[in-house]
């Protein structure tokens, strides 16, 4: 990792080698581009296949492949050629970091593994992070969000009044996962400045979700001999969910006797503040979906705004239930920060969401938009000290496309 400056972003210099596609490996490697990292998005010749998902303008520009891909670099190579093997190899010598998303058998295959890249570079830490941990069972069972939400619980979690499984409607094991690949990354890069040595690290989607689920929900399994079942009851009681006011929905959150005693007395029912339900506090664990149902009963005497200043007053946290849109229009947000304009060479003027961590101290540039496929390719084997004519030979057998 080259020496960057005192003002730079904290992975300025780092180099990483993106071979993920879909939402859980450019989430990662976007974080870690947001951070300061030279991201190179390698892709098939087809592209990653989400560049097609979601709302788009032109072929392969997708609103979801522009918000997951800004700060990166696109060489656009074909793995399955055997020309492509040399390339790689010397991207991995070059390479801080590689990261893929691949089951582990298709890895070893195109020679992405951590076993082949590492003789390249024993310095490279190397990312897997697959639908199912690489030592089990189903380590060669193909995985997409909605499988990892079935098999986790979480799906039989957000089950509909009548007991029928949901799916959470956003990419939820995607992004979470992809959030851990990114720390499991950085905390490797870490030791490697200790010891000198790279190592290989892995997020299964599959374990980690579940693991992630339990974390409150393990409940009486908790314990040996099992003290009850799995789930907290405070979490899963059906009245537990944005409640309607006279005009809208709204959050209303009290948890302690404190919240609930002040917010009662605040809407003119004294009495309820005083009801054993709240004041005691097993009964206020235990019956936790009386008191959600006393609210649901209160609420919409007032409108959303009335209830938001009474809960500020007693310090509940509280907010307005937004749609999307509402939340892109909502002037906290807009005047955040989040939410940046970038001017793209192909899609004109788009909205984009900022890098999620704000780097206090630290001199960042406006965001670079998500790039075409195969936009970098001739430039970056030409970092790498390829020749101009072994890049044309190169992009004339197909090996890499893009402009030359």
């Amino acid at each position: 990792m080259n020496s960057i400056s005192e003002n730079a972003l904290p992975l300025s210099g780092c180099r990483v080698l993106d071979l993920t596609a879909i939402v859980l490996g450019p989430l990662a490697t976007l974080c870690l581009a947001d951070l300061g990292a030279d991201v190179i998005k390698v892709e098939s010749p087809e592209g990653d296949g989400i560049r097609n998902a979601g709302t788009t303008r032109n072929p392969g520009m997708g609103s979801i492949y522009l918000a997951l891909n800004r700060n990166k670099r696109s060489l656009a190579l074909d793995l399955k050629q055997p020309e492509a093997r040399g390339v790689l190899e010397r991207l991995a010598a070059w390479a801080d970091v590689v990261v893929h998303n691949m089951r582990p058998e298709a890895a070893k295959r195109l020679g992405i593994d951590y076993e082949s890249l590492c003789k390249a570079n024993p310095r490279l830490i190397h990312c897997s992070a697959s639908g199912f941990s690489a030592g089990g069972e189903r380590a060669a069972d193909p995985a997409v969000d909605d499988v990892i939400q079935a098999v986790s619980g979480l799906a039989a979690l957000c089950a509909d009044d009548s007991g029928v499984p949901r799916y959470v409607p956003t990419l939820i094991a995607d992004k979470v996962s992809g959030l851990l690949a990114c720390q499991a990354i950085l905390a490797a890069l870490l030791a490697r400045e200790k010891t000198g040595k790279g190592q290989a690290v892995s997020v299964p989607m599959a374990e980690t979700i579940s693991a992630f689920m339990l974390l409150e929900h393990l409940g009486g399994l908790t314990f040996d001999p099992p003290a009850g079942d799995a789930g907290y009851g405070r979490l899963l009681t059906p009245y537990r969910r944005p409640m309607a006011t006279r005009d809208g929905y709204i959050a209303l959150t009290p948890y302690t006797k404190r919240d609930w005693q002040g917010f009662f007395r605040a809407a003119g029912r004294p009495g309820l503040a005083e009801d054993p339900r709240v004041t005691d506090n097993r009964r206020r664990n235990d019956e936790i979906g009386d008191l959600y149902a006393l609210l649901g009963q209160l609420l919409p005497e007032r409108t959303t705004d009335e209830w938001i200043e009474i809960a500020r007053e007693v310090g509940i946290a509280v907010a307005a239930v937004n749609s999307l849109g509402d939340v892109m229009r909502d002037p906290w947000f807009r005047n955040s920060g989040y939410v940046q304009e970038i001017e793209h060479p192909t899609e004109g003027r788009t909205l984009g969401i900022g890098p999620m961590v704000i780097v206090e101290g630290s001199s960042s540039n406006r965001p670079r938009p998500a790039p075409r496929l195969g936009e970098h390719s001739a430039a970056i084997l030409r970092e790498l000290g390829i020749d101009e004519q072994e890049v044309t030979d190169l992009a004339e057998a197909g090996v890499i496309s893009g402009p030359v």
